[in-house]
């Protein structure tokens, strides 16, 4: 049994490394790996199914009520068990997590491991038992990704409104944090009170990455985006007819290069504003009702191709027509012949996509989220494996280790395809079940080793009790892995330099100096044409050549609008560009849709040098 095991495990760590090595040296993108998936669900998954069920031979027997009620109590304990740990999670990480909890993964991955270890027993009850998990993986679980993918719509539907600038957000959002705060996070778009507008990428409510800014008088940036404003490689299309094409710094146009040089962050930017339309668009699109939604969610489905494939087999092994002895099929030999290569290939083909969107190296979070979802879905899996062997006494021997073994199997490899298919996290996904494929053959293997000398005389209770601990055990290793890859809290302490109080006091009185006047216009059009540069930060700002003054300006947008901000009338604040030591960030509240606005003709945004908490 060591032998067939470490084998088995080998050709599966090959294949998976084979896909990850084509993905790391660049023969294969991850793109080319949606693709593979996508063909895998639909091409060679059903064929997979179809042969499988009609080449089985005779299946049903005296146990198979209770296969089946023990495949529907383990899906429901799991499933039911994490949508109770993950409620209060937002709808698109609820989706994926619960989504992923439902069902298990056989055909692709547990049926050569389950014949390595138990026997064409094994292999028998995993087919019986994959017959109402496959109703449950490709029934409910595409209902799960569906109908949370319609709630994050309507979602973000509900938050996009009007903010105190006046301008409105739609697009995709961070999840709740503990002060029940969202940010813009992806991708969206903002429209400013003077028509002015930006599509593309948000990083926590800064623009970041690459975007489209036009003003409402006419012109456009499409370019790289740090901080909030231009900054990298751009395109700068004016209203006069002409172009500006190179590096900005802070909003600055600082490098003139070729077109070419440039084009390929304009292009970027195009995309990514296509992207940032598609999701609001998705935003406010949401106009159906529940009985619509519940009506088009069964509808996809009855028609997913896995789905058909169950039920062609049921069609045609009904009414006796099933295969009499294995490798008999029930299916015409022209169809039988043509399905056969496909299903062979798929676990191959599988596997190496996996290798292909597998990224083992996480953001911190990620990984939380990772070893957090582990531990919740193996606990509630060795709860649900209790469940199942109560049932069977132990005068059925090595059944009850084939039960368990099948409860505690992999996250089904479709759920890639459902993140990818409903707006979730597919990189995240394929984490899950690569990694969640590691943890199965750990508990398969030891299931295995204690079920080579099984003690009939042993009481019923002593193996639930023994999974039950388990459970205890890893729910235990789960909760010390999510306080260890917990964020670290940090406290920052504002310290004025010299650390005096008096000079501290002395800086609120200059402060309150602070009066109230508008910017002069820029090239782009009045004060009110478009957003302001600074930021809650209290970035400084050079003031303009029409000021007469080459000093700097302490300004912080109050509502988001270019014509109103604050002004210093003079202090060691306005001091020239090289005392670069002495600017001040006052702190401030600014509105969301301020936060990193691009400046106008002339404006220099540099980072803070002190910030008072």
């Amino acid at each position: 049994m060591a032998d067939a095991v470490i084998s088995r495990v080998a050709a599966t760590a090959s294949y998976v490394a084979l896909g990850y090595l084509l993905q790391r040296v660049g023969a294969v993108k991850r793109d080319d790996g949606r693709v593979m998936l996508r063909f895998v669900v639909q091409v060679t998954l059903p064929a997979l199914l179809l042969h499988t069920l009609t080449h089985s031979g005779p299946l049903f027997g005296p146990g198979t009520p209770l296969v089946f009620m023990i495949a529907v109590l383990a899906s429901a304990i799991v499933a039911g068990g994490s949508y109770l740990l993950y409620r209060r999670r937002p709808s698109y990480e609820r989706g994926l997590l619960v989504g992923c909890a439902t069902g298990v993964n056989l055909g692709t991955f547990a049926y050569p491991f389950l014949e390595a270890v138990f026997g064409p027993e094994g292999l028998r009850l995993a087919a019986l038992y994959d017959i109402p998990n496959a109703l449950i993986v490709f029934g409910v679980a595409s209902a799960i990704f569906a109908t949370e993918e319609r709630n994050t719509r309507m979602e973000a539907k509900e938050r996009s409104g009007k903010h105190d600038d006046g301008g409105v957000y739609e697009g995709e959002w961070t999840g709740m944090d503990a002060q029940g705060n969202q940010y813009k996070q992806g991708v969206g778009v903002y429209t400013y009170p003077s028509g002015a507008s930006y599509e593309g990428q948000w990083n926590n409510n800064v623009k970041e990455g690459y975007g489209v800014y036009k003003w409402a008088k006419g012109g456009s940036y499409a370019g790289e985006w740090k901080r909030g404003t231009f900054n990298g490689l751009g395109l700068r299309f004016l209203r006069s007819g002409k172009f500006k094409s190179g590096r900005f710094e802070e909003g600055e146009f600082v490098e003139a290069m070729d077109m070419e040089k440039s084009d390929g962050a304009a292009s970027k930017a195009a995309d990514a504003a296509k992207e940032a339309r598609k999701a609001a668009e998705k935003s406010r699109g949401v106009q159906e009702t529940n009985a619509q939604a519940a009506a088009r969610i069964i509808a996809k489905t009855l028609t997913f191709p896995p789905m058909v494939a169950l039920i062609l087999a049921a069609v045609a092994t009904s009414g006796g027509a099933g295969a009499t002895a294995p490798g008999v099929s029930a299916l015409p030999e022209a169809i039988a012949s043509l399905i056969a290569p496909l299903a062979a290939a798929n676990r191959p083909l599988v596997l190496v996509t996996l290798g292909v969107l597998f990224q083992p190296l996480l953001p911190r979070l990620q990984m939380r989220v990772v070893a957090n979802f582990l531990a919740t879905k193996y606990s509630l899996s060795l709860v649900a494996a209790a469940a199942a062997t109560a049932f069977v006494p132990p005068s059925f021997g090595a059944i009850r280790f084939i039960l368990a073994a099948i409860v505690l199997m992999p996250v089904p490899s479709v759920c890639v395809q459902y993140a990818s298919e409903h707006d979730a996290d597919a990189v995240l996904a394929g984490c899950l079940a690569n990694y969640s494929q590691v943890a199965s053959l750990v508990f398969l293997c030891a299931l295995g080793a204690f079920s080579a000398s099984p003690d009939p005389s042993a009481a019923r209770w002593l193996m639930p009790a023994c999974l039950l601990g388990a459970a205890g055990a890893v729910a235990g290793l789960g909760f010390l892995a999510d306080r260890a890859l917990a964020p670290v809290k940090m406290v920052f302490r504002g310290k004025v330099p010299g650390g005096s109080r008096e000079q501290a006091a002395e800086l609120t009185k200059k402060l309150k100096k602070i009066e109230i006047s508008k910017p002069e216009p820029g090239e782009e059009g009045n004060s009110g044409a478009g957003p302001t540069v600074a930021s809650a930060a209290g970035v400084g700002r050079r003031a303009s050549a029409a000021d007469g003054r080459g000093g700097w300006t302490g300004r912080i947008a109050r509502h988001g609008r270019g014509g109103e901000g604050w002004r210093g009338t003079g202090g060691w604040w306005a001091a020239p560009r090289r005392n670069r030591g002495a600017r001040l960030a006052p702190r401030a509240t600014a509105s969301a849709g301020a936060r990193g606005a691009p400046p106008n003709r002339g404006a220099v945004v540099p980072r803070p040098a002190l910030a008072y908490a």
